[in-house]
């Protein structure tokens, strides 16, 4: 796996707004955090892992971002219009492997502990029938190297299964590509689905499941225990593994031009993770803008109530390395946010 700055990292998390007391300091080419953070991070100082620092050139895509103006105000989620309560998400695979992904989405409870979280809790039920998992009120649950503290709800996707129950194909999984014309994940189709829109996407291999034999970077053995010796040698969270290329039977299908470790990528090879918009080593996630921001107004690494993902997974295997996922953000009158990284050149 290619070299990536070797960054020293002290995160304290808190709520939502309770903000972020972060120290650095990098030998090369990091950047500090924008907004706080609702998961814990755990294993800090972190020990310099693999992946790649990819910002990209100026036309990237990645419209938005402060000098876009516009207001940017939050609204309490129960005052939201139904529509307003999901987000469309579709994903594609125009690769020629199979992908095998990890697809964590938590949504934290509008309370004191989350005064920015994205449900209201009248709306707890409409999130649980999706499938997403309630987390209570001074209740806890640990995914990989991360640690979810309750009011929240989580859903990961198939529990990370390649393959679905039965005679039901494929589970957290998209076949390959035929030639030019990508292949739709089964859940995530064409017309896209209706999700309960969380604060956070996150792609990540909790080390669960049939993503154990996966697994290549070293989480955190006890993510919510701070004083959890071992956690000090976790990957940083920018080089945790997030999806696989895989073949029909979910082993690992490895690269000649980067090496037999590029069959793996991290949150810093997905377009628009705070891994790639500068907002630093601690912020591998997507997020859900406030309420008020427009396509115009929102920031590199944000999504919008009412509207629209389309994810692409490619496979470009060049130096330097370029976001293998990307994505296309609409907001809720279609107006675009986000384009796809025009070096994965998606049709």
């Amino acid at each position: 796996m290619r070299a990536k700055s070797a960054c020293r990292v002290s995160v304290q998390l808190g709520g939502l707004l309770a903000g972020v007391i972060v120290s650095v300091s990098c030998i090369a080419g990091c950047a500090g955090s924008t907004r706080g953070g609702a998961f814990e991070f755990i294993g800090t100082p972190f020990a310099a892992g693999s992946g790649s620092s990819v910002s990209g050139p100026a036309t990237t895509g990645r419209t938005g971002g402060a000098v876009s103006g516009g207001v940017r105000a939050d609204v309490d989620p129960c005052q939201e219009p139904q529509p307003r309560k999901y987000v469309r998400i579709s994903m594609r695979n125009l690769s020629s492997d199979y992908i095998h992904y990890f697809l964590i989405l938590v949504a934290y409870v509008r309370s004191d502990t989350y005064p920015e979280g994205a449900v209201c809790p009248s709306d707890i039920n409409l999130y649980r029938q999706f499938g997403y998992t309630e987390v209570r009120a001074g209740q806890s649950r640990a995914y990989g190297n991360y640690c979810i503290r309750g009011p929240a709800l989580v859903y990961f996707h198939r529990g990370g299964q390649f393959r679905g129950a039965g005679a039901q194909g494929l589970g957290s999984a998209i076949a390959p590509a035929q030639g030019r014309n990508a292949t739709y994940d089964s859940f995530f189709g064409p017309a896209g689905q209706l999700v309960p829109v969380p604060n956070w996407i996150i792609f990540h291999n909790p080390g669960q499941g049939d993503g154990a034999r996966l697994k290549v970077s070293v989480s955190a053995p006890e993510p919510c225990n701070e004083s959890a010796a071992g956690n000090a040698f976790a990957d940083p969270p920018c080089a945790q593994d997030a999806f696989y290329y895989v073949d029909e039977f979910d082993s690992r299908v490895g690269s000649r031009m980067l090496g037999s470790g590029s069959y793996v990528r991290t949150p810093d090879e997905i377009q628009d993770t705070g891994c790639t918009c500068g907002l630093g080593t601690d912020r591998p996630f997507q997020e859900l803008a406030p309420s008020t921001t427009t396509a115009a107004s929102a920031e590199c690494n944000e999504f919008l109530r009412g509207g629209r993902i389309d994810y692409v997974f490619v496979r470009d295997d060049t130096e330097p390395p370029f976001p293998q996922l990307v994505w296309r953000v609409t907001d809720a009158g279609g107006a675009r946010a986000h384009d796809f990284d025009p070096r994965a050149r998606v049709p």
